[in-house]
């Protein structure tokens, strides 16, 4: 809770000896005001105001007030304004910079197996990974989709509207050949990541399959993958089927993964996870595991980033004069 509240914006002043006019801009209110409630205040009288008030010309005593107390409102912002204000961030090297991630998303005609809560593997695994994408907001992050072949739709990117809009159209149409080659697509993204500047760089591996076809094999691919620094997570999308949960019947002939070891060996080569989902749900709660994960592994140093706020103050004080005197010069007319 205390590392919560540390990442929480802090408003800095550069100049806050500015802040003693405050005061003084207070006392004058006051001294404005009692001399009104004093009628000591220089003013023409016109003949026939009660009938003008009879008439229902007269506004109700906010609004009356309303001219004057932006008036006061834009001459405190002035203030403020003087006092150099800008708020500080505090961030890690990694959430200022982000992580370079690729999306390797298995899209074989068996993760359209559904899993007993009406969506497909391939339905949650999309619906997973584009909550993700929403969360990374400073990251590079790019998708390779493979089946017995694999390639790029999206190269790793920040345009993160339509990296989710892809995501939203993957279906196994998009490759025509048969099989899992589960090598090849991780090759295809190590070699996205090899050419990155990033320090920190990751492959998110989800597929239900074992690797079958492709002229690389996943242990040599992995292999590659940490001699470049990057670490894999692999997701094991293969949900418990009917043939695992006793008094259920088998549908469309479902399978678990057979390659359950080469995966686990991907992620230990490369220092990364490995991960078993056992039903939709544990999907998004296992993406959330590698969020935390990564952001912990580069916790690290806090950084300090500040944003100045003196033009955003300026534009509110422009505002509140034109305002007053709209209001002033229309429907507030003031006859003294």
């Amino acid at each position: 809770m205390q590392e919560w509240f540390g990442r929480i914006p802090r408003l800095e002043l550069a100049e806050p000896w500015w802040l003693l006019l405050l005061p003084v801009l207070a006392a004058a209110a006051w001294f404005k005001g009692m001399r009104e409630r004093q009628g000591k205040n220089p003013a023409i009288l016109f003949p026939g105001l009660e009938r003008l008030r009879d008439s229902g010309f007269e506004a109700r005593r906010l609004l009356r007030d309303l001219p004057q107390w932006l008036r006061w409102g834009a001459l405190v912002f002035s203030v403020l304004a003087l006092t150099g204000p800008r708020l500080l961030f505090r961030q890690t090297e990694a959430e200022a910079r982000g992580i370079d991630v690729m999306l390797a998303i298995d899209i074989s005609e068996s993760m359209m197996q559904k899993d007993f809560a009406g969506k497909s593997r391939l339905d949650t695994s999309r619906e997973v990974a584009r909550r993700f994408v929403r969360r990374r907001s400073n990251d590079r992050i790019g998708l390779v989709v493979f089946r017995g072949k694999g390639y790029t739709p999206c190269p790793l990117t920040l345009d993160h509207e339509v990296l989710s809009m892809l995501l939203e159209r993957l279906s196994p149409d998009v490759i025509q050949d048969d099989g899992t080659a589960i090598g090849t697509a991780v090759l295809i993204a190590v070699n996205r990541l090899k050419s990155s500047e990033s320090d920190h760089k990751v492959i998110i591996l989800i597929t239900d399959g074992e690797n079958n076809t492709g002229e690389v094999g996943p242990a040599t691919a992995a292999g590659l993958a940490a001699l470049n620094g990057i670490r894999i997570y692999a997701v094991n999308a293969g949900l418990k089927t009917a043939a695992e949960r006793p008094g259920y019947f088998l549908q469309n002939g479902s399978h678990p993964v057979k390659d359950e070891e080469s995966l686990r060996g991907m992620a230990g080569t490369t220092g990364g996870g490995y991960f078993r989902v056992e039903d939709p749900a544990a999907l998004d709660k296992t993406i959330r595991a590698i969020d935390r994960i990564e952001k912990k592994r580069f916790a690290g140093p806090l950084m300090e980033r500040r944003s100045g706020l003196l033009f955003h103050i300026l534009r509110m004080v422009l505002v509140l004069l034109f305002l007053e005197v709209l209001l002033s010069g229309t429907r507030l007319l003031r006859v003294p």
